[in-house]
């Protein structure tokens, strides 16, 4: 699978190739996303059948915005494939549960943590955070706090003064 393969059938819905670690990642247009995901999926060739991750990025610098990553994974050939997709901040992205169900989860995740939504997920609700919880904690401009986080299921979470060393001049500033 190269480049020049999906551009044969997508045009310039490939925006970039790039090699990282023997693995090819493909920037894709947002609008050709799931075209592009159910054309790898197909077996026996691409046959790109499992996703085995899908999580996002958010960039405040050099501009706002998220990305999107859905790892791929074809049994046959043991290769692996990531796929992004860069949207704008509080944007979407089509749900990809259709082809993979097992994605549910993924994209409540990504929705809970970074506030991506999935447009057409049947239950896109939080999944770590309090169903009440304000904002997404993965965003790179969430304030860090003091808080105590009560998570679901009876998770007990230290504070980050219990998690990051404080030094003995931070702690004469206090």
């Amino acid at each position: 699978m190269t480049v020049n393969d999906l551009k044969n059938l997508f045009g310039n819905a490939i925006l970039k190739e790039f090699q990282t670690f023997g693995e090819t990642t493909f920037e894709v247009e947002k609008e050709s996303l799931l075209s592009i995901l159910s054309y790898l999926k197909q077996s026996p060739t691409p046959g790109y059948e499992v996703l085995m991750d899908l999580t996002a990025v958010d960039f405040l610098e050099p501009a706002r915005k998220m990305e999107v990553v859905y790892w791929l994974h074809n049994p046959t050939s043991y290769l692996r494939l990531r796929i992004k997709v860069i949207i704008e901040r509080d944007g979407s992205v089509p749900s990809v549960t259709g082809l993979w169900p097992g994605a549910a989860w993924y994209e409540r995740e990504v929705f809970d943590l970074f506030g991506i939504y999935f447009d057409g997920h049947h239950d896109l609700k939080r999944l770590l955070m309090p169903d009440d919880w304000r904002g997404h904690p993965l965003r790179k401009d969430y304030a860090l706090t003091e808080e105590p986080v009560e998570f679901k299921h009876g998770v007990h979470p230290r504070v980050p003064s219990e998690i990051i060393g404080v030094t003995k001049t931070q702690k004469n500033i206090r």
